[in-house]
């Protein structure tokens, strides 16, 4: 999917053309607008980025479901720690912006997005269209009859390990590749919709430390709901997508590894709560 998009406000706003008339009913027509929409909060995990859930008005009288997410100026320490990490990446919502862009140019499913903009101020905020009728992944998993369900549980990983195997084989690397930000559309055969990109990396060539630091989080995030078998299945199909060798076990030693570290780290922080 293209998306094609038109500069407002003195370029200070971008709009996807499919949504430009709904946005101007709306009165969303400068950047200030934009960041102005009332909506309920529904994600602030840091204190840098927030989501809220805001409805506009169709000419119909319906109302559309959105989610509007705000990014304030990135704090000195973390450009620091971007930069001894090797990450020289401003992830802001023009970078997440792009992010979806680039992977529905790709034919994968995610989040479609609305607009965005940028403040000299160092502010910036996106719109994107509300994903509805969706289970999340690890919902899914955690509900599966072990019998009845195989076969449509099985089908779901191979979809799954295509889609990882897709992103990294383009370079893209997502950060934060855990069950909870797949969407499964039950009313769309089980599509697979991954969401929450803000912190992409693009890379021409994917380099080995993204690829393991994805695949672990999914195999933490995973290793409740699946076996050994399902674990094979998965990387037959993800080496094929991705064009390496099914052979080479070790990126998938390395994954599990620190797999492990993040389960060791995750129960002690929440024996420290």
């Amino acid at each position: 999917m293209i998306i094609r998009s038109q500069s407002r406000d003195h370029g200070r706003l971008l709009v996807n053309e499919d949504f430009a008339a709904l946005l101007t009913d709306n009165r969303i027509t400068t950047a200030d607008a934009l960041w102005e929409i009332a909506g309920t909060g529904v994600k602030n995990v840091v204190r840098e980025r927030g989501t809220s859930r805001c409805f506009l008005q169709n000419q119909d009288g319906s109302r559309l479901e959105c989610y509007i997410k705000r990014y304030l100026p990135i704090p000195w320490r973390e450009k620091l720690k971007n930069m001894l990490t090797l990450k020289p990446y401003n992830f802001d919502a023009i970078h997440e912006w792009n992010a979806l862009h680039r992977f529905l140019e790709l034919g994968m499913n995610t989040m479609t997005p609305m607009a965005a903009a940028r403040f000299a101020d160092g502010r910036s905020c996106n719109l994107t269209l509300g994903i509805t009728d969706y289970v999340r992944a690890s919902e899914l998993f955690a509900g599966f009859d072990p019998e009845k369900d195989s076969e449509r549980r099985l089908r779901l990983i191979g979809r799954i390990a295509r889609l990882a195997g897709r992103m990294h084989a383009a370079g893209i690397a997502h950060q934060d590749f855990y069950l909870v930000h797949f969407f499964v559309k039950p009313d769309e055969d089980d599509n697979v919709y991954l969401i929450d990109l803000q912190r992409m990396i693009f890379q021409p060539k994917l380099a080995r430390r993204w690829r393991i630091k994805d695949l672990a989080q999914l195999h933490f995030s995973a290793a409740r709901y699946v076996s050994e078998t399902d674990i094979r299945f998965f990387w037959e199909i993800y080496a094929e997508q991705s064009g390496i060798n099914p052979a080479d076990r070790s990126l998938q030693q390395a994954a599990t590894a620190k797999a492990e570290r993040i389960r060791r780290h995750d129960a002690k922080r929440a024996a420290r709560r």
